[in-house]
């Protein structure tokens, strides 16, 4: 007589980037020991994905886990499940990228356990109804998706006894209904509890089918979870137990569940998991989603009409959040730059190779995206896409001893952007936006010196004041999910709350009005009289050189009326140089103009705020405040330099008129798996000038700007008025 089965599916991932203590926590408290333990109950099978930056990892630290996987494949209990071997968002990247992403992980897995898998693992279960014509063509014939793309598409929840089939032009794959209930369960609820779950439902429909797939990190990486899952017991009573329940269930593989009988046709809407959908809406809808919520379930109608609200889809992060599109769209610069590369070189295997690899790695879909996970907002993550990008595009690009400038729109927002490229630097503009520089690559560095993060009101800030200490919360059997409980890692967070009414990036333009003050700027709300941060710069072209200018008629607003000035700034790129030369041009159109305050802002990222080799040097010399994240302010300055001695690398500033510069950090408050927490993304300068403007009379500052490898800093960067002092 057939039995109910349930289908188990586990999912392990570490990001590219990632710390080697943070691998090495997710192997010792989670991988190892669910699989150590799983080796002790042979009745039960589930199917195993790893995505390849974690097998790589896992290869050259832990080889044995390897021997532990061979072991269980061939002896049938554990089934290995394919994906992008660096974890994409499938939807996000292109056809030939998905192909070669998953090919990549199919070879690693063959080679390595002689594995030919058939099943899929989708990425966040990101779904798009065009999906399975190219997954068909990579030879995939089944994936997990959850109920709640189900759902979105009118099914009954009690419909979902068994997997289901979809298509696109013909090209079919089969789908099996991941249930959110028992991914909200397991490991939290008692055992006995999901054994009745599992026990109605076979009631219900003796010969059905449940599906089980989530996360492996919640065995063992999550809050709690280590003490809950093995100390505590919980996993080994919850494999007993299906073991003990024989006679009725039968614990299978997906692949095996993808054998049994059709329940049908389904055609699925663009969608992941409800919590996924929740996260991309911008904070307002963030917080009207959840009043709704709340609202149904005072109202007892939440079970009944959840399938009608739903948030947005994973493709509105990259509104959400200009730094992630603007990574993305970089991304796919490469892509096109490698495909074009194919296409102009197919002898040059090697190079190949070595970008293909480069560019999947910059599609790790971890820093795109920002939910209870850390996301975008890790510095670190984000970094690594970028040298990522960086170095397949210096294998790609063409070697020219000349500046290239190019205008295209890059970003894909309808209004173009200027890209500059020489052997040292690649550096983007946004006239549309302030004309400001939103990318500064180090090409000798691998390093994007401008990755920094904006500071947003975010729709979960508003739990911050209700957040507990982790050590307040949670016992053992009743250990909450992550989705659940909110904790906060220190206190007093709630003080640096802010937002930011612009990117936080390089050479924006601000004229500070009377009440413009150091704190003003540092909680993002300066005093600026002008109409120039977020204003449309005009691209002057200035042919056969490698320049950018820009300009913009804009005007100071001012107690007794509009002033008219006129803003232009050129960027002068030398070939194989590392230094930017920055020229900028006052004029006031139609009067004089007293005690005007340019500041220019400039936003640098090193990543640590507090290190003893990361620190600033004004006018050459290095002070007690010296840290990147102090808030402080000098006059009288001529140069200022920001070192990173652990990487070599610097970027400095020289000016050829004195300027006052404020400094300070930028932080943001954002929630993650281990609760709310302060994370640094930058120092922001803010370099001011202070003139009387005469009608029709030019004023003007020069600002030098380095990046690149501290050996290679000229030395006027280290200029203290006719002094010369070298830094440590």
């Amino acid at each position: 007589m057939s039995k109910f089965k349930l289908a188990l599916g586990l999912h392990n991932h570490q990001p590219v980037g990632n710390f080697d203590s943070v691998f090495e926590e997710a192997h010792t408290l989670a991988y190892l020991p669910f699989i150590n333990l799983l080796r002790q109950f042979s009745a039960v099978k589930l199917s195993l994905h790893q995505s390849g930056i974690l097998w790589d990892w896992q290869e050259k630290h832990h080889p044995d886990y390897f021997d532990l996987i061979k072991e269980m494949v061939h002896a049938g209990c554990i089934e290995l499940m394919t994906g992008g071997f660096y974890e994409p968002i499938l939807p996000s990247i292109p056809d030939v990228d998905k192909l070669g992403q998953i090919d990549l992980l199919n070879r690693y897995l063959r080679r390595h356990f002689g594995a030919r898998p058939n099943g899929l693992w989708l990425t966040e279960r990101v779904w798009e109804p065009h999906l399975p014509g190219i997954l068909s063509k990579a030879g995939i014939e089944y994936l997990p998706v959850d109920d709640t793309h189900f759902l979105y598409a009118g099914f009954e929840i009690d419909d979902l006894r068994g997997i289901f089939v979809t298509e696109e032009a013909g090209c079919t794959i089969k789908l099996l209904p991941i249930q959110k209930r028992l991914r909200y369960l397991v490991p939290f609820a008692p055992v006995k509890k999901v054994v009745e779950e599992l026990k109605r439902q076979a009631e219900r429909d003796p010969e059905g089918l449940a599906v089980y797939a989530d996360d492996g990190e919640k065995f063992g990486v999550w809050p709690k979870t280590n003490q809950h899952c093995y100390t505590d017991g919980w996993l080994e009573r919850f494999f007993e137990a299906l073991c003990a329940n024989g006679d009725w269930l039968e614990v299978i593989t997906l692949g095996e569940a993808a054998q049994t009988e059709s329940m049908g046709q389904a055609y699925l809407p663009t969608a992941s998991y409800a919590e996924m959908l929740h996260w991309s809406l911008p904070a307002k809808a963030f917080m009207e989603y959840e009043e709704l919520e709340r609202w149904l379930k005072e109202h007892e109608s939440l079970e009944r009409y959840e399938r009608f609200i739903r948030g947005g889809h994973w493709r509105g992060f990259l509104t959400k959040y200009d730094e992630a599109n603007l990574m993305h769209k970089r991304m796919l610069m490469v892509s096109r730059l490698l495909e074009q590369f194919i296409c102009d070189h197919p002898e040059r295997a090697e190079v190949i190779d070595q970008a293909r690899r480069h560019l999947y790695a910059a599609q790790c879909n971890c820093p795109y995206w920002h939910g209870v996970f850390g996301g975008l907002y890790l510095p670190h993550l984000r970094q690594a896409i970028f040298e990522n990008i960086i170095k397949a595009e210096k294998l790609l690009a063409e070697k020219s001893k000349k500046v290239l400038v190019s205008v295209y729109d890059c970003d894909s927002d309808g209004r173009d952007e200027i890209v500059v490229r020489s052997s040292s630097l690649a550096a983007m503009f946004k006239p549309s936006a302030g004309g400001m520089l939103v990318e500064l690559d180090s090409y000798e560095n691998n390093f994007n010196l401008t990755d920094t993060l904006s500071r947003r009101r975010e729709g979960y800030h508003r739990k911050l004041a209700n957040a507990q200490r982790p050590d307040e919360v949670i016992g053992s059997d009743d250990t909450a999910s992550i989705h659940d409980i909110v904790w906060t890692k220190e206190e007093g967070l709630d003080k640096l709350l802010t937002e930011d009414w612009h990117l936080k990036r390089c050479f924006i333009d601000h004229f500070l009005g009377p009440q413009a003050s150091l704190e003003g700027f540092q909680m993002g709300q300066i005093s600026d009289e002008g109409d120039y941060v977020l204003g449309c710069y005009e691209i002057i072209q200035d042919t056969g050189t490698a320049t950018v200018v820009l300009r913009r008629r804009g005007h100071l607003w001012r107690f007794e009326g509009s002033k008219s000035v006129i803003l232009e700034k050129r960027f002068y790129f030398g070939a194989g140089s590392e230094t930017v030369s920055v020229n900028y041009l006052l004029t006031a159109e139609h009067e004089d103009i007293s005690g005007v305050r340019l500041a220019v802002e400039n936003n640098f990222n090193f990543q640590a705020g507090h290190a003893d080799d990361r620190y600033v040097l004004y006018n050459g010399k290095r002070k007690e405040d010296s840290y990147l994240d102090a808030i402080v302010t000098h006059t009288g300055c001529h140069t200022v330099v920001l070192r990173d001695d652990w990487r070599r690398l610097a970027v400095a500033m020289s000016f050829d008129k004195k300027a006052e510069v404020w400094q300070v950090p930028i932080f943001t408050i954002s929630l993650s798996e281990g609760g709310f927490e302060k994370v640094y993304q930058g120092t922001s300068l803010a370099s001011i000038f202070t003139t009387d403007l005469k009608r029709g009379v030019p004023f003007e500052v020069t600002i030098m700007l380095f990046a690149g490898k501290i050996e290679n800093m000229p030395r006027r960067f280290f200029r203290a008025g006719t002094e010369v002092a070298v830094g440590p």
